[in-house]
């Protein structure tokens, strides 16, 4: 078996595969969607007690530094 002809056989294979995963996942994702959008992050309202404790942490991390904002990020 020449070069070309060998990677040309694994070149086809490696597409073959990649084209039955693609299936695999189209019918996962439509059996199992994905959950319901949660809350922007805007309406979420941060405990005060975890603000203060951030913010003692980062005092304490960076001396001087002060926390302006505490957003929570949704993932």
């Amino acid at each position: 078996m020449s070069v070309l002809a060998a990677c040309t056989l694994g070149f086809s294979i490696v597409l073959v595969l990649l084209a039955f995963m693609a299936i695999i996942m189209a019918i996962l994702t439509r059996i199992f969607p994905a959950p319901a959008a949660e809350p922007a992050a805007a309406t979420v309202r941060v405990d005060t007690a975890v603000e203060s404790a951030i913010a003692q942490a980062v005092h304490s991390a960076f001396p001087g530094a002060r926390v302006s904002r505490v957003r929570e990020i949704l993932r």
